[in-house]
């Protein structure tokens, strides 16, 4: 039996590899650890780390199919935050930052929601 330590690092192939940087940089705080633009790529650190993201743009993006949802395959991906008070700070900067929010499953993200609409 193989004894994993962790996840190293998740490779997403995209539609808009800029946009995508953007949005894991600017609305989740990930950090461009090495980006290559010869081959293409962008590898994304939370700093504790080489990667754990990577970002690479699909070669024929407009003809690619889709995620469905109720579909087979990655679903989401989760990350952790210090607190319960930080959960809250990161939902909220979410929103601001025009993410759309499809599912809240606590009460009190829900409200927060409701209180902005």
């Amino acid at each position: 039996m193989i004894k994993l330590a962790s996840i190293g690092h998740v490779l997403l192939r995209v539609a808009d590899e800029e946009a995508s940087k953007r949005f894991y940089r600017d609305a989740l705080g990930f950090r461009v650890a090495e980006q290559d633009p010869e081959h293409g790529g962008v590898f994304m650190t939370l700093g504790d780390g080489f990667h754990t993201i990577d970002i690479t743009q699909h070669p024929a993006a407009g003809e690619a199919s889709r995620p469905e949802r109720g579909g087979l395959g990655l679903v989401h991906i989760a990350f952790k935050v210090g607190s319960y008070a930080a959960l809250r700070d990161a939902y909220t900067h979410l929103l601001d930052s025009g993410v759309e929010i499809q599912r809240a499953v606590d009460s009190l993200l829900e409200a927060i929601t409701e209180k902005r609409a």
